[in-house]
């Protein structure tokens, strides 16, 4: 049996619950196309409520009350707005007593109140029998409208230190948003994630540099670093898989501005790095050349190339 002592231990704990969820779910690098079994399995849902939150296991003892660990949507009850970056999801309005509702509500603004991500069930695209699982945290919500706002990420976040996470079951209902790290890497996992879709609109899913064509394994590389400004713009990206994208960030290969040839670092070769490619030919639509000069003119690229034959 679980115990914890303070709601910051307990969120501590169920942190890092819902990471070994995570990885549980996505450890075949895909959360979608699941059988309604394997996720109840999990201990993701069970019952017929939107919202979930399992007030029977050993993890709840020692927490704030309920805090909702599922967000299931189906598209049908409610005008809700789902985009492969965020959901809006509307508070439930049902037939059943008026605690049941408002308990649901609440459980969920706990979750933002402790930083904690939440899992949102939606029927498959191309069998709805079968469910995809996404992994996202509350950026907000509007009682007014009667909606949260949820934006989805790709892998759980790191926990706010615990100086900003809530001492007490009274600071859990007083505070009303993320804990200020947490919303700061959500919106930058939110502009990298913008970013990465438009990289991939523009010059596909396959990695510039190789045949590796996953679209979870692939990054959108800035060309500029945004370290120095380099804007969140397709042209000033690359498709890469991260072993290219770490070598072409560590000046082991160069492309040159055109596209028209890859040279290497004289410490690896074509081979060494894997790269399947002599240009960027293929590619459906090509990269700023100016964003290319721009990135070798800096202090650390002359550097590196100045030992290049």
């Amino acid at each position: 049996m679980i115990f914890f002592v303070g709601i910051a231990e307990w969120t501590q704990g169920e942190h890092q619950r819902r990471l070994t969820l995570w990885s549980q779910l996505s450890e075949t690098g895909t959360a979608t196309g699941l059988e309604p079994s394997a996720v109840r399995a999990l201990g993701l849902y069970a019952g017929q409520a939107g919202i979930f939150f399992d007030g029977s296991g050993d993890w709840t003892i020692g927490g704030p009350g309920r805090v909702a660990l599922t967000l299931k949507h189906t598209g049908r009850t409610y005008a809700d707005d789902l985009s492969d970056e965020h959901l809006d999801y509307h508070y439930p309005s049902t037939q059943r007593p008026a605690s049941f509702d408002r308990n649901e509500i609440e459980s969920v603004k706990r979750t933002q109140s402790l930083g904690l991500p939440l899992f949102v069930v939606t029927p498959n695209a191309l069998r709805e029998r079968l469910k995809d699982v996404r992994l996202g945290y509350v950026k907000g919500f509007n009682d007014d409208e009667a909606v949260f706002f949820v934006t989805f990420v790709e892998g759980v976040l790191p926990l706010a230190p615990a100086h900003e996470l809530p001492d007490s079951e009274d600071d859990v209902n007083l505070f009303d948003g993320l804990p200020m790290q947490i919303l700061r890497l959500v919106q930058q996992r939110t502009q990298q994630r913008r970013f990465k879709i438009d990289v991939l609109n523009r010059y596909g899913t396959t990695c510039a540099l190789c045949d590796i064509a996953v679209p979870r394994l692939i990054q959108g590389a800035h060309l500029i670093p945004k370290s120095i400004g380099g804007p969140d713009e397709a042209v000033n990206g690359l498709p890469l898989c991260l072993n290219h994208h770490v070598a072409f960030d560590a000046f082991l290969l160069r492309i040159e501005p055109d596209g028209s040839r890859i040279t290497y670092a004289p410490t690896v070769s074509k081979e060494a790095l894997q790269v399947t490619r002599d240009d960027l030919a293929h590619l459906p639509a090509a990269p700023s050349p100016a964003a290319l000069r721009k990135f070798y003119r800096t202090d650390a690229a002359r550097a590196a190339f100045a030992e290049w034959p």
